[in-house]
Parts: C-alpha cells; sequence; structure tokens
C-alpha cells in the first residue's frame, strides 16, 4: 500500500498490478523503488537472477549460494563433493530477508549447517576463506567489506549509477579460520551493537592505505572490477520480464546499498588478483553517515534520479 495519498507524493511498495493502476489513474506521480526489485534484495532471488551470468552454477563476483529449503540436496552433494577434493567447506548461514548479521552463523559442519533451516528461511553462502585483509593499526589483518550506492534510474534502457564515495566496516579482531562463533573476527557490522567498538575510514584516507598495503594493485583497478560486477548483476536483474525481472515501470526511479569484500583469487596463469565478491543487495539503505559527511548527498540523489541531472552531481555513469 503507499505510505502517503497525497498528490506528487513518494510511494513505497509497489507491486505489478499496483503500478498498472497507478500509471492509468495517476500518471505524474513517482515511485521510489522498482516492482519485483525483491529479485535483488532477497537473497535467494539474487543468487538464482545471478546465475544468468556466465555458467549456471554462479558468477564469479558472487559467492556459491544455496536455498536451505529448496535446494538442500544440492547444496549437500556439492557440500561433500568439495570435501571428497579435500576444498575448504567452511560456509556462512543468512536469512533470506533480514540485514545487519542478525541471525547468521559460520559453520563447516554439514550437520549444524542442514539444522539451520529449522530456526527460519535461510541461504547458506560458501564462506570467504580468502579475504583481502586490511592492515588496521592497533589491531593487525581483519577482514573488511565495503558499500557503494547504487542509484537505478530506469530499467529499459538500463541506467545505473553508483555515488563516487564508498563506506567500510571492519572487523576488530585479526582474521583467521577458527573461532567461528567469535563475531568480532569474523563479522564487521559493528554500528549496531552497543559497547562494540566501531573502527571507520574515510574512503579518501583509505585508498591511499590500500594502495601502500598493496602497492601491485592499484584501487582504480580494483573499482573497475567491482563497477563491472554491479553491471553485471543488474543486467541479468532486468533481462526478463516480470516477474521473472526487474518491471520496467518508466515513473520508477531506486536507491540501493551493495555490500561486498575482496578475495583472493587466480588467472589462468595462477597470478593472483582481487575479486569482488557481493554479499548482499539493500533497498533504502541507511544513509546516516553519508549525510553526515556529505552534505549534499541526497541533493546529488534526487538531482540524479528525479531531475535527470547528474552532471554536477558525486556520482559515476555505470550504464
Amino acid at each position: 500500500m503507499p505510505m502517503f495519498g497525497l498528490e506528487g507524493a513518494f510511494f513505497s511498495y509497489t507491486p505489478p498490478l499496483f503500478c498498472r493502476k497507478l500509471s492509468e489513474e495517476r500518471p505524474h506521480v513517482m515511485l521510489n523503488q522498482f516492482p519485483c526489485e525483491n529479485l535483488l534484495t532477497v537473497k535467494d532471488c539474487l543468487a538464482y537472477i545471478s546465475r544468468r551470468v556466465g555458467s549456471s552454477e554462479a558468477p564469479k563476483w558472487l559467492p556459491r549460494t544455496f536455498n536451505l529449503l529448496t535446494e538442500l540436496p544440492q547444496f549437500v552433494s556439492y557440500f561433500k563433493q568439495r570435501e571428497r577434493r579435500g576444498e575448504d567447506n567452511h560456509w556462512i548461514c543468512k536469512p533470506w530477508n533480514l540485514a545487519r548479521s542478525l541471525d547468521t552463523y559460520v559453520s563447516k559442519s554439514l550437520h549444524s549447517i542442514i539444522r539451520q533451516r529449522e530456526s527460519s528461511p535461510k541461504v547458506v553462502s560458501k564462506y570467504i576463506e580468502n579475504p583481502v585483509l586490511f592492515q588496521l593499526e592497533g589491531t593487525g589483518l581483519v577482514k573488511f567489506d565495503i558499500r557503494y550506492i547504487v542509484l537505478l534510474r530506469s530499467v529499459k534502457p538500463l541506467r545505473l549509477y553508483v555515488y563516487d564515495v564508498f563506506w567500510l566496516r571492519f572487523s576488530n579482531r585479526p582474521f583467521s579460520l577458527d573461532d567461528l562463533d567469535d563475531y568480532e573476527k569474523h563479522f564487521t557490522v559493528m554500528n549496531y551493537a552497543p559497547g562494540v567498538p566501531l573502527k571507520q575510514i574515510h574512503c579518501d584516507e583509505f585508498i591511499p592505505l590500500f594502495e601502500k598495503q598493496y602497492p601491485e594493485y592499484s584501487w582504480q583497478s580494483v573499482e573497475e572490477e567491482i563497477f563491472k560486477s554491479f553491471h553485471e548483476l543488474f543486467q541479468a536483474a532486468c533481462a526478463k520480464p516480470a516477474p521473472l525481472g526487474i518491471c520496467d515501470y518508466p515513473s520508477s526511479r531506486a536507491i540501493y546499498a551493495i555490500d561486498l569484500m575482496l578475495k583472493w583469487d587466480t588467472d589462468s596463469n595462477g597470478k593472483p588478483f582481487m575479486q569482488p565478491q557481493i554479499l548482499e543487495v539493500n533497498f533504502n539503505p541507511d544513509c546516516e553517515r553519508a549525510c553526515k559527511y556529505h552534505p549534499s548527498f541526497f541533493n546529488d540523489v534526487f538531482s540524479t534520479l528525479f531531475l535527470d541531472d547528474p552532471t554536477s552531481c558525486h556520482v559515476i555513469s555505470i550504464v
């Protein structure tokens, strides 16, 4: 149902039938989301549509993911195959429609993973056992994740922008593949837990520190791969008509937050490189930090999405 009933207001819930009726009765009303965008923001749907890219398994930028309710036999088979090959079998279980690491667990026990489906609907994703780490002063080499704000202007044609500032979150303890119940070692979401230290570094400060720690890898090249993965993700999400794809509704606009990590991988010549790993896509994200450090943030968002004037804004066109 709509948030407001006023002329020119933005609506927050947009099923396709509602959009059809709205387009006929009030075509000038604009919406702040796209019909069927749950294909991006719900974790099992995200995994499903991502399989449209590359092979039937998963693109390189998404950890291998299974729905524990509908794909349990496939997961067990894949787990056993990895076990026979002696490959790492750490997995992370997450509710398919929650955020902030709620009800999320890391395990390498098949029995424990299967039991997770008894509490709530969950997906299980391959845990990133070889993440790119960051040397945090006074702490050591810790995990970190990166949040980008992405702006979807239209589906057909696909017009996608990314805000040119990103945000970082860090674990509080050095990373290692043990103590899987240690939240401050294996998770990065610290800003909602009272009394837990929260380390923040602005992206302008992070980039030179990152390039100093990894002199063979420029942040520009890493970011190019990140934006390439965003492009492929949204292409896949828009590749089919609704409800199998995001609905092309001309009056819709949307803002998303994409959380990702970097992991080590090797190319065909055995050379290591940093591979982006998309973790989740969030609708209508928490933008408190964005507004605090960048007062023009929402002006840029509205200028890009609703005024079609991104020229003077802090955004980068991806598509």
